[in-house]
């Protein structure tokens, strides 16, 4: 992996999964400047008569790409009920402080696909090996890396967790509905292992997020970042994490019913009126241990290792992303979740972008150049 590691958005970008961008059109057809992507989908659907019988491809294109818009954006967002919440800790891994490490406030935690999960394997029908997601077992794997650019010497804390299923049917309508996602939280320290940034990102790639701290020097942020929060496709973020030098205390991330998305990010720990029942404890287990998922008397990767699928998560297609997205994306596997790490020696495109022209320059398996090209200048 290049320069290996050891899916907040600057808002000034366009963040392919959060702004659709329309395919180029014919020059006959001119839409209004500005305006929403309904408002501008609207023109094509109700032209003039020869522009409707010129361009019946483009709108039906166009139709998709509304359709797509209305996933990203449709669904409500509700905070977190603290009835219905589980609190997940993480062991501290060994010579990292626990500040440095994690904690998940779960919502909807009595539904089974929200749960954090451990990968296994299954017998099929078939009675070939089946790659699951337990839910019933958390556990969050992890790995250190470094990196370097002209700026310093940097280190990143690694940490992933997956889950069983994002669902989809009656009031659940997830563009994202697949088996086996998986999530990436990404801790950057500095020499003096003090917590620079935080990267958070879907192991698919999309709903990326950069969470910086005050001991960032603010000359390496993106240009116009914002103050004081973000809106990171639909949810509120901070701009700025209050890292104290002296609290030495975890960041709590809200994990979202469904998606699994990064809903909110507060400092400390959660009161136990935030969430239902004790904390849950997790299993800490490396990164690589991925590859060696216990059955019978072996082990299966949870990813596939040769092949067109290499590097790619297992049992992870997803059928609406390649219905809406791959055909204006140019990648027939868009939004399944890769492989990530020091054992992850695939040829997959870990791209946060879905500019099909920029998924070298946004792999996120070259830190330092994908840090670039969202703005960061360490």
């Amino acid at each position: 992996m290049q320069n290996q590691p050891n899916k907040i958005m600057n808002n000034q970008r366009l963040a392919d999964h959060q702004h659709l961008t329309l395919p180029a059109l014919s020059s006959s057809a001119h839409p209004p400047a500005g305006g929403s992507l309904i408002q501008r989908t609207d023109f094509f659907f109700h032209g003039s008569h020869s522009e409707r019988t010129r361009a019946p491809a483009v709108r039906f294109f166009l139709a998709l790409l509304l359709v797509s818009a209305l996933f990203f954006t449709g669904c409500a967002h509700h905070p977190a009920d603290p009835a219905t919440s589980a609190l997940y800790l993480s062991p501290v891994p060994t010579g990292e402080q626990p500040s440095h490490t994690p904690v998940f406030l779960v919502s909807k935690n009595h539904r089974e696909y929200n749960r954090i999960g451990t990968p296994a394997v299954q017998p099929a029908s078939d009675g070939s090996a089946e790659v699951i997601v337990n839910p019933a077992e958390p556990t969050i794997y992890f790995e250190t890396a470094t990196f370097a650019t002209p700026r310093g010497q940097y280190r990143n804390l690694i940490y992933r967790l997956h889950f069983s299923e994002v669902p989809f049917g009656l009031g659940q309508w997830n563009l994202t509905t697949g088996k086996n996602p998986g999530l990436l939280i990404i801790y950057t320290l500095n020499q003096d292992d003090r917590l620079l940034l935080v990267t958070t990102v879907h192991t698919c790639g999309c709903y990326l997020a950069f969470l910086p701290t005050r001991f960032l020097d603010r000359d390496a942020f993106p240009s116009n970042w914002p103050e004081q929060h973000q809106r990171v496709y639909g949810y509120n973020l901070p701009a700025l994490l209050d890292t104290s030098a002296e609290a030495r205390v975890p960041l709590t991330f809200t994990i979202a019913d469904q998606t699994h998305r990064i809903s909110a990010v507060t400092t400390g720990i959660p009161d136990a009126s935030d969430y239902n029942g004790n904390p849950i404890p997790m299993e800490l287990l490396p990164l690589g241990a991925l590859y060696h998922l216990p059955h019978n008397d072996s082990t299966v990767p949870f990813f596939a290792t040769t092949g067109p699928r290499a590097g790619y998560v297992k049992n992870n297609t997803k059928i609406l992303e390649r219905l809406f997205i791959s055909w204006w994306a140019f990648d027939w596997r868009v939004g399944e979740d890769k492989a990530y790490g020091q054992d992850d020696t695939s040829p997959a495109i870990f791209y946060t972008s879905l500019k099909f022209w920029a998924r070298t320059a946004s792999d996120l398996k070259n830190f330092p150049a994908f840090l670039e090209y969202w703005g960061w200048r360490l």
